[in-house]
């Protein structure tokens, strides 16, 4: 069979990763090409195109920023993407992410009676769009960016959930609840490559560690509260840096915290081999998806600290970590009596390996497919 994917992946086949979603889509392609499928992935923005080791057919458009914004959008843009999309005559067109670019693809699927794939990639895609400005746009709301870029891609996002042939959700916490849903929902669990992790056999274990692009909707604000309700020589290290104003600013403040320990963005074998000896990976956050990061961890014998996170209850069904359901000072006692170390680590990296494992994940892709 012949899949069809768009979106800016270049950098994540590349092992350049630039988001969870870019990334798990990369982890896809590359299975279904190593299952023997025919991958072709579109990135509009690419520098080149080029074939991967897996036979992954990466196309760019060569003059994908060129000409007036605004008018290049309909002279060249719609046009030289539609095109290339009728060109690949994919059994299957996959999307991930909100843009309204992706309408093109299912437009494509309809005209060539191919089937038509939505991933639903983070618990906000599943949210009305007022909520979407309330927990998402409003800590750096733009007017102009909301009208021109936001609202429409949130628009075409709310009519493929309706039109399309499957949709895909990282957790059985992802709710539904459009009306006059076509296509068939699939419980898909995020992939992890474990392929390259380090093999620690004695691991530190004196710090916890906090992962991600530091914003508001990840919790920043709930992780200077908690380093500053930790006694002292409960040591934080941090990895990655501020990615809104309002997290520049608490993030200098953070930094001055005696537990904090601030490592800036980090390459990712790097991050890994942190989480690899910590005592456990906290997360702040206030809204996710099914984070990447938490499967890094279990892969790596690492139980995970959670405040709000818990996708599909997966911590009270498999023992993965400690939910503190919101409650901060229940988060602070955890760390501070080193509860995490009871967890057993082996059914951590047990757990990964049984339904996120990237050498099933082909296998799996396709049967929920048929």
């Amino acid at each position: 069979m012949k899949f069809c994917f768009l979106g800016n992946i270049s950098n994540a086949l590349k092992g350049k990763t630039q988001g969870g979603a870019e990334l798990q889509i990369a982890l896809l392609a590359k299975a279904l090409a190593c299952k023997g499928h025919e991958v072709v992935i579109i990135d509009p923005s690419a520098s080149e195109s080029f074939v991967t080791e897996e036979g992954i057919r990466l196309i760019n458009l060569p003059n994908w920023n060129k000409g007036m914004r605004g008018m290049r959008l309909f002279s060249y843009r719609i046009p030289a993407l539609k095109k290339l999309l009728m060109e690949e005559k994919a059994d299957f067109y996959y999307a991930r992410m909100r843009t309204y670019f992706h309408l093109l693809s299912y437009k494509v699927s309809r005209k060539l009676k191919s089937k038509f794939i939505l991933a639903i990639a983070h618990d906000i895609d599943v949210l009305s769009i007022r909520n979407k400005v309330k927990y998402k746009y409003s800590n750096n709301f733009n007017l102009f960016s909301f009208l021109s870029l936001q609202l429409p891609n949130d628009l075409v996002f709310h009519y493929l959930i309706r039109k399309a042939d499957y949709i895909t959700v990282q957790h059985s916490g992802q709710k539904i609840f459009h009306r006059s849903i076509k296509g068939k929902i699939i419980l898909f669990p995020n992939i992890i490559d474990t392929s390259g992790f380090p093999v620690i056999d004695n691991p530190s274990r004196d710090y916890y560690i906090h992962v991600g692009t530091l914003t508001i909707i990840k919790g920043t604000s709930n992780l200077y509260e908690l380093t500053n309700m930790l006694s002292d020589g409960n040591a934080i290290v941090i990895v990655g840096n501020a990615g809104d104003n309002k997290s520049k600013k608490i993030l200098e403040k953070l930094c001055q915290n005696k537990n904090v320990i601030f490592k800036g963005g980090l390459s990712h074998s790097e991050t890994i081999r942190l989480i690899a000896n910590s005592k456990a990976l906290i997360n702040t956050s206030n809204h996710e998806g099914f984070p990447n990061i938490f499967l890094e961890a279990w892969a790596t014998g690492v139980p995970v600290i959670s405040l709000k996170i818990n996708p599909g209850d997966v911590f009270q069904k498999y023992n993965l970590g400690i939910y503190c359901d919101g409650d901060l000072k229940k988060m602070q006692k955890c760390i501070e009596s080193d509860e995490a170390l009871s967890f057993d680590r082996q059914k951590l990296i047990s757990y990964a390996a049984a339904f996120h494992s990237f050498t099933t994940a082909a296998d799996r892709f396709l049967e929920f497919l048929n």
